[in-house]
């Protein structure tokens, strides 16, 4: 027996509506699965990390040339490729490359890659490594002994090597729009949320409100994190200022007081892990 054009109608209204109806929970599934899978990468770079520190002396990557490292073998993109094969672990799922060639300081975004970039230097830094999703808290340096800066930034509040206590507490590594940064407890958020697919160093840099690089909405107000002791969690935004960036670096910070004065965007977001 046939259908008459009106029951087609309703059924096809029907299963466009159950569609609608399911297509957000999908979504969130998806999106859980992402972030699942973006853990997993970042613990990953924490074995990769410690792998480092077993061949160094437990000392984590110099970031700056000295003790005979030249710049790219000290810095942690080329230090860290001999530890890893694939890929794919530098990349969060959720976030895809918006550019089709190189340009200086080439920041992503909250979903967008950074990179690729256009080297300064005659040999190309970035020829094995030239885009990702994830950043290194440059605070987890080993700048070569009497260097008193690296990157211009004081060499004594690097923490050097792995084995520190409350290192569970240290992140290393991490979902960012840039390849390093360098946090303050003196770092505020952005008034508005930031674009999802482009970033502006008047925004935040890497030494400039360097924890917005990172205070992102990547993973349903929070983003993954590598902490020193090698291991790997979901920290929500707000709990960012929570952390011990470096070995001075205040939790007890204004951002973290019951009178924090927190934009709307991140309002309604966590403050504790």
């Amino acid at each position: 027996m046939g259908f008459t054009l009106i029951e087609l109608l309703v059924v096809v209204s029907v299963i466009a509506l159950l569609i609608a109806l399911l297509m957000p929970a999908l979504q969130k599934a998806r999106r859980m699965g992402q972030a699942v899978v973006c853990r997993s990468h970042l613990q990953q770079w924490g074995q990769v990390f410690h792998l480092y520190a077993l061949d160094n002396e437990s000392r984590l990557p110099q970031s700056v040339e000295g003790r005979g490292l030249s710049a790219q073998e000290a810095y942690w993109i080329g230090a860290t490729l001999p530890y890893y094969r694939d890929k794919k672990i530098r990349f969060c799922p959720v976030t895809r490359v918006v550019r089709d060639g190189p340009a200086n300081r080439s920041q992503g975004g909250t979903l967008a890659c950074w990179g690729p970039f256009d080297p300064a230097t005659s040999g190309n830094w970035w020829a094995d490594f030239d885009t990702g999703s994830y950043g290194l808290n440059e605070w987890c340096s080993s700048p070569p002994s009497g260097v008193a800066s690296f990157w211009g930034f004081p060499s004594e509040k690097a923490w050097r090597t792995i084995g520190v206590r409350g290192a569970v507490n240290v992140p290393m590594f991490m979902d960012c729009v840039y390849v390093d940064v360098f946090p303050e407890d003196d770092n505020t958020p952005l008034e508005d949320e930031p674009p999802p697919y482009e970033w502006n160093n008047a925004w935040g840099d890497w030494g400039f409100e360097a924890m917005r690089l990172t205070c992102i909405d990547r993973h349903n107000g929070a983003i993954n994190s590598a902490f020193l002791d090698g291991s790997a969690a979901s920290v929500p935004l707000r709990a960012l200022w929570r952390l011990k960036w470096h070995k001075s670096f205040n939790t007890n910070n204004p951002m973290t007081g019951s009178d924090a004065d927190w934009p709307k965007w991140l309002s309604s977001f966590r403050d504790r892990y």
